[in-house]
């Protein structure tokens, strides 16, 4: 599937640059639909259903494409099978399950600038979990990034911080991102054999497994689902535009300029997430917003300042 945006020869060096920078920043503006569609439709699916049809959409697109490498890659995947099912729990099922539930009681603004705490949560669960060593640099980042979190849960409102008042939408997404990390750590040592498409057709059967009965508690909890042609259309472009798509654009992308510099583009993220929510659900952007992503990415400059001048 990878294989369907094949990367140019770089005759002409800056347009092959260029065009890998568009490709980076599509993914972000088709990733940030995701928050959009997913807040719009709260009231239509319940979330872990919503993240069920997801990869569901997903897997049935990709099937004709990956599954001659996925039974090619076989062999390996069973032999690494508790990886695959951690890659799919973690970064599939639980990452986009936390996600949905908290835009159920908060705006997409809030959620997508929450998820640029992303890179600095990369960096804490490789120290907590691996060992991995923080330096002075990072230490500060992380920090000056919690700050800037904290100030945007509160809405910039010091009595909410001291009373510990915050939005639950807030903390459940919060908890998805910590999920994301743990999630980075298992794919960086992921086997390098196997294939970039039929590792995301595995990872999206695993976290179909773990969805499939999840999603049933929520059916015998009373949650049902409105199915309209709307709903259908929103399962559509989350499962095959910011699933299938948005990975054969960043993927490409990564092949071309490699992760380092595709990764700075990932601060479109939020610009994006935020410019939609204000076009399609009319929601208000406020100062708080301005000033605690603005300290956030303060935080993440300085904490990844140094492995990013490095690619």
């Amino acid at each position: 599937m990878s294989k369907i945006i094949r990367p140019v020869q770089p005759g002409n060096a800056a347009t092959y640059i260029l065009v890998a920078y568009l490709l980076a920043a599509l993914t972000m503006a088709l990733w940030s639909g995701n928050w959009v569609i997913g807040r719009a439709v709260r009231g239509d699916v319940p979330p872990i259903t919503l993240a069920l049809f997801r990869w569901l959409a997903a897997c049935s697109v990709l099937l004709p494409f990956a599954w001659k490498s996925a039974w090619r890659d076989w062999p390996v995947v069973r032999k690494h099978w508790k990886r695959m099912l951690g890659l799919g729990l973690s970064g599939a099922a639980i990452f986009h399950s936390f996600i949905y539930i908290g835009l159920k009681s908060t705006q997409a603004i809030n959620g997508v600038l929450l998820n640029s705490m992303g890179p600095v949560i990369i960096i804490l669960m490789a120290w907590i979990v691996v060992g991995d060593t923080i330096t002075r640099r990072q230490a500060v980042g992380i920090a000056i990034s919690f700050a800037g979190t904290v100030f945007l849960v509160s809405r910039g409102d010091l009595a909410n911080l001291l009373a510990f008042r915050f939005n639950v939408g807030d903390i459940w997404i919060l908890s998805a991102m910590f999920f994301w990390g743990i999630y980075s750590l298992l794919l960086r040592d992921r086997p390098r054999e196997i294939g970039g498409d039929s590792q995301l057709l595995y990872t999206g059967a695993a976290a179909i497994l773990f969805l499939a009965p999840a999603s049933y508690v929520e059916y015998l909890l009373g949650q049902r689902i409105n199915f309209s042609l709307n709903l259908a259309a929103s399962i559509g472009y989350i499962g095959i535009f910011a699933t299938v798509i948005a990975y054969i654009c960043y993927d490409s992308a990564v092949r071309r300029i490699g992760p380092g510099q595709t990764g700075i583009v990932i601060y479109l993220l939020p610009v994006f997430g935020a410019a939609a929510a204000i076009v399609f659900l009319g929601e208000a952007l406020r100062a708080y917003h301005l000033i605690g992503f603005a300290i956030i990415l303060a935080g993440i400059l300085l904490s990844t300042w140094r492995i990013r001048r490095s690619h």
